[in-house]
C-alpha cells in the first residue's frame, strides 16, 4: 500500500498537468494506481498513522455476539481481568479460535476506565517531615579506574536542607549510618521519616484479610532505631513514589547535579568535592522550591528535630549470641573475646561504627569494630585463660602471631621445619616479649621483614627491634 504522502504527491502531480509516466519516475506508484489514487481525498497534514486508521489495514477481526456477551460478563464478575486471562478463557471454555487481537480490541473498548486522582502535592511544616533514599552509580575516575558507589541522600522537607553520604549498601545498617549522619548535620531528625520500600527498611506488608487494613512489618533494627529516637517512619506505598511529595526526585538531584556533572580524581577527591557541593547548596544556593537559602529555614526547623541519645559510639545494632567453647563469640563473620566466665552463656552484641561492645548483665567488653588481622579481636585482659595449661599456652601464643598477618604464618611455618625441637624455648618467647613490648603494629614490622630477607629466627626478630638488622 502507497504511503499518504506518495498519495498526496501523486494528486498533486495529476492536477499539475504531468503525464503518468513522469509521475511513476517520482513517486513509484504505476499508473493504474495513480487513476485510483486520483479520486481519494487525502488532507495535507494527515500522518501516516492516521491514514492507515482512517483505512483500516489489515485483515479484519471481528467477535461473534455470543462471545462478546461472554466477554461482557466477565468484565461484570471482574473489571480488572487480564487479556491473555480472558483470551485463555474463550478458548478453553467456548472454543474460540481466532487470534488474541480482536479479544484485547473488545476489552480496551468496553472496559470501565480506571478513575485517576491528581496527584497531592503539600508542603511540610517545621520537623515533620524528611526523605531518606538510596542511590547507585558506577563513577569514572579520571586516573582511569571506576568505582560502583552507594549512597544515601536525605533532605528536610520544610527547610530543603539535604545531607548525601557514600555507604557500603543499601543495608539495615546503610540506612541507619546514613540517618545517623543526616542528624548530626542537622541537629536531629523530624517526626515521620519518609522511605522506600526495601528490605533496608520494610520487609513486608500484610493486608488483615477481616478488616482489610495493611499491617508494615519493619526491618527490626530499623524499628529499634527509630524506636530508641522517639521518631516514625511513613514509608510510600507501593509503585507511588509521588508520595514523597515536591522532594520526590532526591536521587535524581544528585546525580545529575553532583555525580553526572563533575569529575574526580579519586574517591577522595569526591569526597571534598561532596562537602563543598553540599556547602553551596545548603548555605549559599536559594531553594528553587522555596526561593530561600535552605540553612536560612533549617534555623527555625532545627529546634523541632529530635536529637539522636546514642552519645559519641553512635547506635549499635543488637545481635544476641552465646558465647562459644572457645571464649569468644561471632557476630557478621568476626570474633570477639569473651571473659571465661561467659562461655556457654547469652549475651547481647551491640555493633557501632568503630566498637563493638559485648553485654552481659551489667558487664561490658569493648572490642575494635574491624579488628587488624581481619578475622578476631583478641583483648589482652582474655588471654591470660588461655596460657593456664603449658602446651596451650605455647600454640595459643604462636597463633595469635600468625594471626597478625599472612608473613606470621609464613615466618612460623619456616620456623617450625628449620628449629622442629628448639623454637618452643627459644624463638617463641623472644617473639612473644616483642609483641607484648612493642605492640602489634612493630611486630608486624618485624615480622615481614624477616621474611622478606629470608632470616628466620627469635634473633633476627631481636636484632630488628634493636635496630642492628636496619
Amino acid at each position: 500500500m502507497h504511503s499518504a504522502s506518495a498519495r498526496y504527491d501523486v494528486i498533486r502531480a495529476r492536477q499539475a498537468g504531468l503525464d503518468t509516466e513522469r509521475i511513476e519516475a517520482v513517486t513509484g506508484v504505476p499508473p493504474r494506481s495513480q487513476r485510483r489514487i486520483a479520486h481519494e481525498e487525502i488532507p495535507f497534514a494527515m500522518t501516516e498513522t492516521q491514514f492507515r486508521d482512517q483505512r483500516q489495514v489489515g485483515r479484519p477481526s471481528a467477535l461473534s455476539l455470543a462471545l462478546r456477551q461472554e466477554l461482557a460478563a466477565l468484565l461484570v464478575e471482574e473489571p480488572a481481568i487480564k487479556g491473555a486471562e480472558a483470551l485463555r478463557r474463550l478458548r478453553s471454555d467456548f472454543g474460540y479460535p481466532g487470534s488474541k487481537n480482536p479479544v484485547y480490541s473488545y476489552l480496551a473498548q468496553t472496559r470501565p476506565l480506571k478513575q485517576r486522582l491528581p496527584i497531592v502535592r503539600f508542603e511540610g511544616v517545621a520537623g515533620e517531615f524528611a526523605q531518606h533514599d538510596f542511590g547507585t552509580l558506577t563513577v569514572p575516575y579520571t586516573d582511569g579506574s571506576r568505582e560502583k558507589l552507594t549512597f544515601y541522600a536525605g533532605r528536610l522537607k520544610y527547610s530543603r536542607a539535604m545531607h548525601v553520604s557514600l555507604v557500603p549498601a543499601d543495608s539495615a545498617e546503610g540506612l541507619i549510618r546514613g540517618l545517623e549522619g543526616f542528624a548530626a548535620v542537622m541537629g536531629g531528625l523530624p517526626l515521620f521519616n519518609v522511605v522506600d520500600n526495601t528490605k533496608s527498611a520494610v520487609i513486608r506488608r500484610r493486608k488483615d484479610p477481616t478488616t482489610g487494613k495493611e499491617r508494615i512489618h519493619y526491618n527490626e533494627h530499623f524499628a529499634c532505631f527509630l524506636r530508641e529516637v522517639g521518631v516514625f517512619a511513613e514509608p510510600t506505598a507501593p509503585y507511588s513514589g509521588n508520595q514523597k511529595g515536591a522532594v520526590e526526585s532526591l536521587v535524581k538531584f544528585v546525580k545529575q547535579a553532583f555525580l553526572l556533572a563533575r569529575r574526580f580524581r579519586h574517591r577522595a577527591d569526591l569526597l571534598t568535592q561532596l562537602g563543598e557541593w553540599l556547602h553551596w547548596v545548603n548555605e549559599e544556593r536559594p531553594c528553587d522550591a522555596t526561593g530561600v537559602i535552605p540553612a536560612v529555614r533549617l534555623a527555625a526547623e532545627r529546634e523541632r528535630l529530635r536529637p539522636l541519645p546514642f552519645g559519641e559510639r553512635g547506635y549499635g545494632l543488637a545481635f544476641p549470641a552465646v558465647v562459644r567453647p572457645d571464649a569468644r563469640v561471632c557476630c557478621q563473620g568476626t570474633a570477639y573475646s569473651a571473659a571465661e566466665r561467659w562461655i556457654g552463656q547469652a549475651i547481647v552484641v551491640r555493633l557501632h561504627p568503630e566498637v563493638a561492645v559485648l553485654h552481659y548483665h551489667q558487664e561490658q567488653v569493648v572490642h575494635p569494630r574491624f579488628p587488624s588481622n581481619g578475622r578476631y579481636s583478641l583483648l589482652p585482659e582474655h588471654r591470660a585463660a588461655l596460657f593456664v595449661k603449658p602446651r596451650g599456652a605455647v600454640m595459643a601464643k604462636r597463633q595469635i602471631l600468625m594471626d597478625l598477618c599472612p608473613e606470621g604464618e609464613r615466618f612460623f611455618t619456616e620456623l617450625v621445619h628449620r628449629r622442629p625441637h628448639t623454637w618452643r624455648e627459644s624463638d617463641l618467647p623472644v617473639a612473644w616479649e616483642l609483641f607484648e613490648h612493642q605492640g602489634e603494629a612493630r611486630m608486624v614490622e618485624a615480622l615481614r621483614y624477616c621474611v622478606a630477607q629470608g632470616v628466620i629466627g627469635g634473633e633476627y626478630l631481636r636484632a630488628w627491634a634493636m635496630g642492628v638488622a636496619q
